[in-house]
């Protein structure tokens, strides 16, 4: 026998209290009689009675103590063991995407955990039981529960999730319990053909229909947007309706613009196209209209606009180049370009604008939260820059092929590297004098000229993203290569990386959230409405996991204006849809023991001995008051 809770068991200090008390009690009562003969013939009459009144002080004592002793046990609740007369049960539940479709109002996943209950209420009294739930991740939902009911509250408690799992990331978890106990009984519940050993298998499908898309997209054709792919209907033909929906806003119900009929053969993907008249669209979404198990896979969610922000840009020049390169940034950069003169600047003018480009200038203190491009800065690098200035550089032969400079790309291996060098050709530049800079290790150089960094970018000392040109545009022919609006192009995306990369997930994915110059805080909100702050202290870019299907609102706070949202969507993923998977589940070794060890911990005995023991110490208190007078 053991206990739960063994200091309980302090309460049988309570029984030396009582026999101290029962010592120096007093024996004796004061009773009134009526006359001395009265006294005379009652003494003769409780002489007969006597040894019952010695009795009941001590069967009272008794009665106490062992109430006291039942109630330290009952606090202390005492387990007994029973030798091979119970068994250790583990439940392995599946907790897919694929387990939430459903046939007659009940999902696959309801009749798992009817399928546990049942194997719960059917189990010997004092077993174990252990669930292993597989959803996102691999976790014991409660192991080693007694209580029948405390163990079916919580299998009520669990729910399915949206992503793809695999049953046999749960193998080490089960192989550790078979090791640990080889009496184990091991149950695995899924959707899935498993085969197994060592396990029995529970499976749950019952051949339910689904239908969902194989393919998905837009193109536009004849001046309007045109929903494109392929529907696959996985278990019988069907006819189905493809919907096409558009809206002018992200927060907006999308309104029906088209729709088309496709006849689906078994396992088989069909086409489907849906042309309309609609040219401008921010929010387009493909729903099949169909009976089937699962409605989450029937609709997708396309955002043509969602990656795109407002991209404004603070020029500050009084070079003879800078409306050649203002002009540049506005093109190739797609940006809304305000110019200012070195003479009116000040750095009041930077709020608001998420990149500042000072051109021949730079000033002594750089701004904060926005993106910075430095172009031949002759006045010093300024404070926050994180370079600094040397000396300038110039041909040695001011006349002849050595009269300039002839820079190289780097052509790195780095993503970044290839980022900003992307579909760059190449072309032969000519500088004429160039700034020596020392660059920070963090910054990546895309062009060079005898081991000095020509064009660099990396993060300044104000964590924002910074631009270096060791050259005036106006002292090169670069601004005459077809590589320098290319080059402009990818560097007005390293300074406004869009806040997410792409708009369509699977559920299960990762999202990779960017910092953009200026922001405040990145807050994502989940399809169910649970918002997450997420941490942008120093960071270029953050993660976030899409455990759910449907929309995902990201609201950007950037410093000095208002919050924007985007929106991604999180699908179901194909293989959940289709509810493939199975393969083989094998725990090694032999199961040695038929049973094991059952607990007993039933507190209601413990009650009814107490009451027993109060009631006739209650009783016999009564007695010794009314009977022996």
């Amino acid at each position: 026998m053991s206990f739960y809770f063994p200091l309980g068991l302090l309460g049988l200090l309570g029984i030396p209290v009582l026999i101290l008390i029962y010592v120096i009690k007093s024996k004796y009562t004061e009773q009134t009689i009526a006359s001395t003969y009265l006294w005379e013939l009652s003494e003769k009459f409780l002489k007969k009675r006597k040894p019952v009144s010695k009795l009941t002080g001590i069967l009272t004592l008794i009665l106490q103590i062992l109430a006291v002793i039942a109630a330290s046990l009952l606090i202390a609740h005492p387990v007994f063991t029973m030798r091979n007369s119970a068994n250790d049960i583990y439940f392995i539940l599946d907790g897919s995407a694929s387990m939430n479709m459903q046939q007659d109002g009940s999902t696959r996943f309801d009749r798992a955990k009817d399928k546990i209950n049942g194997i719960i209420d059917d189990s010997l009294s004092g077993s174990s039981y252990t669930l292993v739930f597989v959803r996102d991740t691999v976790n014991v939902a409660f192991e080693g529960v007694t209580q029948k009911q405390q163990a079916k509250s919580d299998v009520a408690a669990l729910g399915a999730g949206w992503s793809a799992t695999e049953c046999s990331s749960a193998m080490n978890v089960a192989q550790e319990y078979f090791d640990n106990n080889r009496s184990a009984i091991i149950y695995l519940i899924t959707d899935k053909p498993y085969e197994t050993e060592n396990i029995t298998l529970i499976n749950v499908s019952s051949g339910e229909n689904n239908i969902a898309f194989n393919d998905y997209g837009y193109t536009f054709e004849d001046g309007g947007v045109c929903g494109t792919g392929k529907v696959i209907s996985y278990c019988e033909d069907a006819e189905i309706t493809v919907e096409l929906s558009a809206s002018d806003t992200l927060m907006a119900p999308p309104e029906k613009i088209g729709e088309t009929t496709v006849k689906l053969m078994a396992d088989e993907p069909a086409e489907f196209k849906v042309q309309t008249a609609v040219s401008h669209f921010t929010k387009l979404q493909l729903k099949i209209v169909a009976k089937d198990a699962l409605g989450e896979d029937n609709v997708v969610i396309l955002y043509d606009e969602a990656k795109a922000q407002e991209r404004k840009v603070l020029f500050v020049s009084d070079s003879k180049d800078g409306m050649y390169l203002r002009n540049a940034i506005s093109s190739a950069g797609k940006a809304q370009v305000d110019a200012v003169s070195v003479e009116k600047y000040s750095a009041s003018d930077a709020a608001g604008y998420g990149l500042c480009v000072f051109n021949g200038f730079t000033p002594a203190e750089l701004p904060k939260n926005a993106a910075i491009w430095l172009i031949d800065a002759v006045d010093g690098t300024g404070k926050g820059s994180g370079i600094k200035f040397r000396d300038y550089q110039t041909p040695k032969d001011e006349t002849g092929p050595a009269s300039y400079f002839v820079p190289e790309y780097t052509r790195g291996t780095s993503v970044q590297e290839k980022d900003l060098l992307r579909d760059i050709v190449g072309r032969e530049v000519a500088v004429r004098k160039y700034a020596k800079y020392g660059i920070p290790r963090n910054f990546t150089s895309v062009m060079k000229v005898n081991g000095d960094t020509l064009i660099a970018a990396g993060l300044n000392d104000n964590n924002d993203r910074e631009v270096v040109f060791a050259f005036a545009i106006g002292d090169s022919d670069f601004g005459l290569k077809d590589d320098f609006l290319i080059l402009v192009r990818n560097l007005m995306n390293y300074s406004f990386p869009s806040v997410i990369e792409d708009t369509v997930y699977d559920c299960g994915d990762i999202m990779k959230v960017n910092v953009v110059p200026g922001c405040e805080n990145i807050v994502v909100t989940s399809p169910s409405g649970r918002n997450t702050t997420l941490d942008t202290e120093g960071k270029a870019y953050c993660s976030v996991q899409l455990n759910e299907t449907g929309t995902y609102t990201v609201t950007v706070k950037l410093a000095g204006s208002d919050e924007s949202s985007l929106c991604s969507f999180a699908c179901v993923p194909e293989t959940e849809s289709r509810s493939q998977g199975g393969g083989t589940l094998i725990l090694s070794g032999e199961r040695e023991f038929n049973y094991s060890d059952g607990y007993y911990d039933k507190l209601p005995a413990f009650f009814i001995v107490i009451c027993v023991l109060l009631l006739a110490d209650w009783g016999i208190y009564c007695y010794e008051q009314y009977q022996l007078r």
